[in-house]
């Protein structure tokens, strides 16, 4: 990726650093993992909501990070508990996520949600101007919470180039029409210089939004709307990972001791083979559907009973409904399923409820045969090129959701759809059954094409964008 040009500003709901117990540490999610490494080689602001302990007290706070080489700044807005809930758990993630992953029967909406959502945009659209002031910058606004900051910052400093990411799919216009602040939503969003998508497929759906609901002039072969006077580019950009981070941290021998200490750990039989999801748990990565499939699997399958071990690391996420209530399903089925099937020194699926380091997964997804992505509706999922990029022994197979953006995206992973239960649990028995040298032919291609398209790559292709806009 080439240097940019220009003072950078991302704005975003997580922060990339938090304090706990004194200590900045990084946060988890695919979001931090893509932007951080840039924000260290670039330079820069990061302003995101605060979370964790508020020190010192005020309506916001400036801290360099990473703490231990400090390479950016990192403004935290502290926002009042009502405003957060109704804000991020109410409009955010009781509304927009189901509303975009089509999940409708888990849309819920109160009058209290949308009136925070627009306040703190407006908040986060202050605390951007108060460090650009009337000068030119670069704004790069992330994913869904912030669709009408962008309408704000240019009201009051046109030098501004503003983009935004959306990191979750874009619904087809049938399904976004059911939102009643669809009209505000979309002029919001349209104040942006550039928009990007993780597939075609959504700026697609996207434009046709704009074009049923505004009558903007839309030039879908060419990815541009034109609205009111302003010209908004829309664009593909398939998110990815540092993958030679995740290579070089699978092949040190640090990796091969902590996969054997968690092999030892958890009691894995030596000899056999091993599966692993790893997931936010949260229903639209499909855990309860990759449940039932392994529950067939043992079923139809009996002889690869001790012989297949599968580790389900479910890290907790929101602590509302209907976060809760599905946590609650999993973790019921992952008891069911161990009761009907394990012995007294096996468990069929081990399940891990806590965050894991990016070391140790590394270390994990190189010493697995099998790694499972059975997301019903997902932007891309980073999880599937995690593993890619550290299958340094080249023997794992990746069963990929059809529905996950990096089914578009991977060559050489399994399809599946989680909805056909016993094709998806044959599948699982098919890879485990594949010969060793189709293994490593389908593993090195997905390698092939992910060492290529990495997140500097994703970044570069972002800001060289940026650069023609301007």
């Amino acid at each position: 990726m080439s240097p940019f040009n220009g003072k950078l500003v991302i704005v975003s709901n997580r922060e990339p650093y938090v304090r706990r117990k004194g200590k900045l540490e990084k946060t988890a999610g695919g979001l931090v993992s893509a932007l951080d490494p840039i924000m260290q080689k670039n330079g820069g602001i990061w302003i995101a909501a605060g979370s964790g302990e508020r020190s010192p007290v005020g309506d916001s706070t400036k801290t360099t990070v990473p703490p231990d080489a400090p390479a950016y700044v990192q403004k935290s807005i502290w926002l009042k508990e009502a405003y957060e809930n109704n804000y991020y758990h109410g409009y955010s993630n009781r509304f927009l996520w189901p509303l975009c992953h089509m999940t409708l029967d888990r849309v819920f909406l109160r009058r209290a949600y949308w009136s925070a959502y627009k306040k703190v945009n407006s908040l986060f659209a202050e605390a951007v101007l108060e460090e650009t002031g009337d000068e030119p910058a670069v704004v790069w606004l992330q994913d869904y919470h912030l669709s009408l900051c962008a309408r704000d910052l240019k009201e009051k400093n046109r030098k501004l180039v503003v983009l935004q990411f959306w990191h979750i799919p874009w619904p087809p216009h049938d399904i976004f029409r059911i939102c009643p602040q669809r009209k505000e939503i979309l002029e919001g969003l349209l104040a942006n210089d550039l928009i990007g998508f993780h597939l075609d497929s959504f700026c697609q759906n996207f434009m046709t939004c704009v074009d049923r609901e505004l009558g903007a002039g839309v030039d879908f072969k060419e990815g541009f709307v034109h609205y009111k006077g302003h010209t908004t580019r829309v664009k593909a950009f398939p998110i990815s990972i540092d993958f030679e981070w995740f290579a070089r941290s699978a092949s040190s021998p640090k990796a091969r001791r902590t996969w054997e200490r968690f092999r030892k750990t958890l009691k894995l039989p030596q000899d056999g083979y091993v599966g692993v999801g790893v997931d936010r748990l949260e229903y639209t990565k499909g855990l309860i559907k990759r449940l039932e499939a392994i529950d067939l699997f043992f079923t139809k399958y009996p002889r690869y009973r001790r012989r297949f071990t599968f580790i389900q690391i479910a890290v907790p996420t929101r602590k509302v409904e209907p976060y809760l209530s599905y946590r609650e399903k999993v973790e019921a089925l992952v008891a069911k399923i161990n009761a009907h099937y394990g012995e007294a020194d096996w468990e069929p699926i081990k399940y891990i409820d806590y965050k894991l380091s990016h070391d140790d997964l590394a270390a994990i997804y190189d010493g697995v045969d099998l790694a499972v992505v059975s997301s019903i509706y997902d932007g891309m999922n980073l999880v599937a090129k995690e593993y890619i990029a550290s299958q340094v022994d080249e023997k794992g197979v990746l069963l990929l959701s059809e529905f996950a953006g990096a089914a578009e995206a991977i060559p050489g992973a399994m399809l599946i759809n989680p909805y056909d239960t016993e094709c998806f649990a044959d599948a699982i028995k098919q890879a485990l059954q594949l010969p060793a040298s189709e293994k490593q032919k389908m593993i090195r291609a997905s390698i092939a094409y992910l060492r290529e398209h990495d997140i500097y790559r994703w970044v570069g292709d972002i800001l060289d964008e940026v650069e023609r806009l301007k």
